[in-house]
């Protein structure tokens, strides 16, 4: 089934640029962070921008199953353009080809088999790309990794600017790959640590970039003591929030998490916010909250003692700025740079590198609720220092007006 969605499908033409974001997924309901990232920006650049998206039908990122109906339409003031999918992803034969890929002598046609099984297989938003390049001023491509993005660069044949949200991962290392980084003329990166990993990786041969990030924005009567008042816990907890299961490392936090509770009296309880996407051990301490409303997010965050963050695949970690900006001390993975990059540059929180330093460095903000609260303070002016919607927003302005510029 193919969207209406050519260009006489679009009878105004702002005088504001014209510019398209290109995704695989898109939606008020969608908490991926690069499709977070997209919408929350798209959303805020209709001031200076006719802002576009192009995307497909999918919602869920495991099968890219259509679920949203094709064709033109609008979400928060965004025109978005969805196209269906035509296959679903099967995660079991993706997993074992991806295993076999990353670890086995493999050819240029062995990588674009894979991708097509990573999908999601989108042709008609390519074919629309093609067709209505000219239509736009510039193309934004969110995420290095998939279909659209890769198959995009190539139909757009304009001035593209790509923001890669990567991270150090196998993927970053396939051949092909190295043709989506040679296409963009300009970058816009999450972090520093992405920048310097995609330019020893890449490239970057003098081509513009900035180091944007993500605004942070937070209410203004978030509560540190409400979750705990209605959950009935006496005594203190530590929050993890994201996607709950092996690629976000939660089995290891669990894991460490049990080990510390077997040494230390009345440990804090620990509090899993987001999807669950594994099995859980039968523990009393272990509170399980699922998906909550932003308001309740905010308040779970800022009632926490710490944030604790076990990935090390991250380009930005939103919930790790969202902590520091509510006061709340964060402790990361150092095997993730980023995030070691935040705790570092922010001096809003520690790292660890296995279970003995994870212990001494959670036993030590547990015990001293003052240096907590020196962390949370410091962490706090480092967002509002770097991470404001305008200062975030001026970084991509600054960004679309060069590559139009130039074109």
């Amino acid at each position: 089934m193919k969207a209406n969605t050519g260009a006489e499908a679009t009878p105004e033409r702002a005088e504001r640029p014209r510019v398209a974001f290109v995704v695989q997924r898109y939606g008020q309901d969608i908490t991926g962070g690069s499709e977070y990232l997209c919408r929350m920006v798209a959303e805020r650049l209709t001031r200076w921008y006719q802002v576009e998206v192009l995307t497909t039908c999918a919602k869920d990122y495991q099968t890219w199953r259509n679920e949203y109906t094709p064709g033109r339409g609008r979400s928060n003031g965004v025109i978005v353009y969805r196209f269906p999918t035509i296959q679903e992803r099967d995660m079991a034969r993706f997993n074992e080809f991806s295993e076999w890929i990353f670890s086995r002598p493999h050819t240029d046609r062995d990588e674009l088999r894979w991708l097509d099984q990573q999908g999601p297989v989108c042709p008609d938003l390519i074919e629309y790309i093609e067709k209505n390049r000219n239509q736009y001023d510039v193309f934004v491509f969110f995420t290095y990794l998939y279909y659209p993005t890769y198959y995009g660069l190539k139909a757009a044949g304009r001035p593209a600017v790509l923001v890669p949200t990567a991270h150090d991962e196998p993927p970053l290392r396939l051949r092909l790959y190295r043709e989506v980084f040679e296409r963009p003329r300009a970058f816009i990166f999450n972090s520093h640590a992405e920048a310097r990993l995609v330019d020893r990786r890449f490239g970057l041969r003098g081509r513009p970039y900035r180091v944007a990030g993500i605004g942070v924005q937070v209410p203004h009567s978030v509560s540190g003591t409400r979750f705990r008042t209605q959950q009935g816990l006496d005594r203190p907890y530590i929050v993890f929030a994201g996607r709950i299961d092996a690629g976000k490392n939660v089995h290891e936090l669990i894991d460490y998490y049990r080990r510390f509770k077997q040494t230390h009296p009345r440990p804090p309880y620990l509090v899993l916010l987001g999807s669950l996407g594994m099995e859980l051990p039968p523990d009393p301490d272990i509170i399980y909250v699922g998906f909550v409303s932003e308001w309740e997010k905010w308040d779970i965050l800022r009632g926490a003692a710490v944030t604790v963050i076990p990935s090390f695949l991250e380009s930005l970690s939103i919930v790790a700025l969202e902590s520091m900006y509510l006061g709340t001390p964060v402790l990361v993975n150092a095997r993730g740079e980023v995030l070691k990059e935040h705790a570092v540059r922010s001096h809003g929180g520690l790292f660890y590198r296995d279970y003995e330093e994870f212990e001494a460095m959670l036993d030590f903000l547990l015990q001293k609720p003052d240096i907590r609260r020196q962390l949370g303070r410091q962490g706090r002016q480092y967002v509002q220092r770097y991470f404001t919607w305008p200062r975030v927003l001026a970084r991509y302005r600054a960004v679309l007006e060069a590559v139009r510029g130039k074109s």
